[in-house]
């Protein structure tokens, strides 16, 4: 019922297109709505940040700049990482990377903390998680993969939504 798909042309196992590929799926789909939501979602706090550090709209702004730059900027590390030790232990420490930022930030007591807490240490967690988790989605999957890479970027739009709704509240 679940191989796994090995990046070798021949004698390697063919992706199962099911079984545990639909957990891996479902999977990826959270990983990628928090990826894409998290940095846009940093922006319903602009306001509090900004009357509590007493900085500007554009200082600010700079929280999801950076988080962005690091989720997007660190794919060759990712990429080395994953080649070397393989995809769960970077996702692993992936999460345990975007866990620490979040609850170092809760104590921050200035903008340049946040920088270095949601923007550095979260961006590289959700990195280590989100092109991983796009990896191993194609493992799982051969002839369904166009639908499995859909249903794995549907969680971008349903996250989204559901940060709009916040946001008009």
């Amino acid at each position: 019922m679940g191989g796994v798909a090995l990046d070798v042309d021949s004698g390697g196992v063919k992706a199962p297109d099911g079984g545990w590929g639909w957990a891996v799926l479902a999977g990826c789909f959270v990983i990628t709505g928090f990826s894409y939501a998290f940095p846009k979602a940093v922006s319903v706090f602009f306001k509090e940040l900004i009357r509590e550090f007493g900085v500007g709209y554009s200082d600010t702004a700079w929280i999801s700049s950076i988080l962005l730059a690091m989720l997007y900027g660190t794919g060759p590390l990712c990429s080395v990482l994953v080649n070397r030790f393989g995809c769960r232990p970077v996702m692993m420490v992936g999460g345990l990377f975007a866990s620490l930022g979040m609850v170092l930030a809760s104590f921050s007591t200035s903008i340049i903390h946040i920088y270095l807490t949601t923007g550095v240490i979260t961006g590289l967690g959700l990195a280590l998680n989100f092109q991983p988790s796009l990896i191993m989605l194609n493992r799982y999957f051969n002839e369904k993969r166009p639908l499995a890479n859909g249903l794995s970027a549907a969680g971008i739009r349903r996250n989204k939504a559901v940060m709009l709704s916040c946001q008009k509240r």
